[in-house]
């Protein structure tokens, strides 16, 4: 996004300041191909990013609202140019528009988080703890500094960053999740459970039942007894480990 804008910026720039020459016969060539080239990289940068970032830097719940109030506000930039473009001349036009991309690039620069190879999980769990006002209580690696932009780096977010720490609380999570589900089935007339063995795989599954003392059957989990089984017995493939805090469960498992 950033090279995007500054390309553009580059672009729109270089004919603004020797604008008689590349509107001749013999620069205008070079005007044509520097116009295409900025449409290029306006569509290969903002344009396309936008779209992407919505849907990997908001919050599941207010996801669509933030896509649609940053629409918007570009919307908004288009309207403001066309109102703008009757009052001034091409030349003009030239020596103003080259600012916005400058401004868009230092604005990426400042406030954009990475979210490369960050999982949305875990960017969810960062956003439950902004919104239930815990921030501090949060350890992850969304909080690591190279997820994070500059202006969040300045304002300290990454000090909480603690990996110890974070691999406990998300065990501790992974246990409430557990029995969570098991209230719930306990208030199952049906008895039918079904599990996510990618949340609690058939070992993670038995050492919660062992560590919290729950009988199958009085806890209503008899048909997920029957369903781990397939899992292990009906594939020659173990059964998927999606979240790190299963893994860690086992790992304290075989510590203690």
């Amino acid at each position: 996004m950033q090279i995007g804008f500054f390309c553009d910026f580059v672009l729109f720039i270089v004919p603004a300041f020797n604008y008689t020459y590349f509107t001749s016969l013999q620069g205008i060539r070079a005007f044509q191909a520097m116009y295409f080239l900025s449409s290029f990289f306006n569509q290969f940068g903002p344009n396309s990013v936008t779209f992407l970032v919505a849907a990997e830097v908001f919050p599941t719940a207010v996801r669509a609202s933030a896509h649609g109030f940053g629409a918007a506000i570009g919307k908004l930039g288009a309207l403001t140019a066309a109102v703008l473009y009757n009052y001034i001349d091409t030349k003009t036009k030239f020596l103003v528009v080259p600012w916005f991309g400058l401004l868009g690039m230092v604005l990426t620069w400042l406030f954009l988080p990475d979210t490369t190879g960050l999982d949305l999980k875990e960017q969810e769990r960062w956003w439950t703890c902004i919104r239930e006002n815990r921030v501090a209580d949060y350890h992850g690696v969304a909080i690591n500094k190279q997820h994070l932009s500059y202006w969040e780096i300045f304002r300290g977010v990454h000090k909480h960053y603690d990996p110890v720490l974070d691999r406990e609380s998300r065990i501790a999570e992974l246990k409430r999740d557990w029995l969570e589900m098991v209230e719930e089935q306990r208030d199952n007339e049906e008895g039918d459970v079904v599990v996510d063995v990618e949340q609690f795989p058939p070992e993670v599954h038995e050492y919660m039942k062992k560590i919290h003392h729950v009988d199958p059957e009085a806890a209503g989990l008899k048909g997920a007894e029957k369903k781990d089984a397939k899992s292990i017995g009906g594939s020659d493939k173990e059964a998927p480990v999606s979240s790190a805090a299963s893994g860690e469960v086992v790992n304290e498992k075989t510590d203690l």
